[in-house]
């Protein structure tokens, strides 16, 4: 209630709290998935959204390969060579990219929604526990990637490894309260335990 709130140009915003809080929830207001009960959520007009799921099983369930999967996210001037080219940056090889997306793993499912965001070219990315079912290879791409990037994120994670490196601003969702914290996650657990400790 009466929370409000306004995030600046490559912030990268970490959602946390427990299950069942209303991490993913808030996500999908975000995304307009779902609208909010009450209140307004105001986008800058230059923002281009990226959205990576947390269930996306359905996307896959098709027979066409993964270059042509991924062909369907170009945008204007992107060639086979670009496409091709994102598929290896996501690791795949050549002999991957003409399977159909139907027999890829959990974590392989991920990494071509990574690839889809990229081709996407957005400049805000919301994410839903995007290391589950990664490899170690594939997190520190995804931690690289977000080194390299000037782009604003909105992150629920329960990778706290991940969260301390790549976020730097957390966004604590309590029972009936929101708490921010303009830090990393050592920052936030240093500053919460001080906060409990004065209630």
């Amino acid at each position: 209630k009466k929370f409000n709130i306004s995030i600046e140009s490559g912030e990268r915003l970490a959602i946390i709290g427990t299950n069942g809080i209303g991490k993913t929830t808030l996500l999908s207001c975000l995304v307009n998935d779902l609208p909010p009960d009450g209140g307004t959520i105001k986008w800058s007009d230059n923002a281009v959204i990226g959205y990576f799921a947390q269930n996306h099983s359905q996307d896959f369930n098709s027979n066409m390969s993964l270059v042509d999967w991924m062909a369907q996210w170009s945008q204007k001037g992107d060639d086979m060579q670009t496409i091709r080219g994102t598929l290896g940056r996501l690791l795949f090889t050549q002999d991957d990219i003409n399977k159909p997306v139907r027999v890829l793993s959990g974590g392989e499912q991920r990494r071509m929604l990574f690839g889809k965001i990229i081709l996407q070219r957005p400049n805000v990315i919301i994410m839903d526990e995007p290391t589950n079912h990664l490899d170690l290879e594939m997190i520190e791409w995804l931690e690289a990637f977000f080194a390299k990037e000037k782009i604003t994120l909105f992150m629920v994670t329960h990778d706290r490894y991940f969260l301390e490196r790549v976020c730097n601003e957390i966004l604590e969702l309590d029972e009936g309260k929101i708490y921010k914290y303009k830090g990393n996650y050592s920052y936030y657990l240093q500053n919460k335990e001080e906060r409990l400790a004065l209630e």
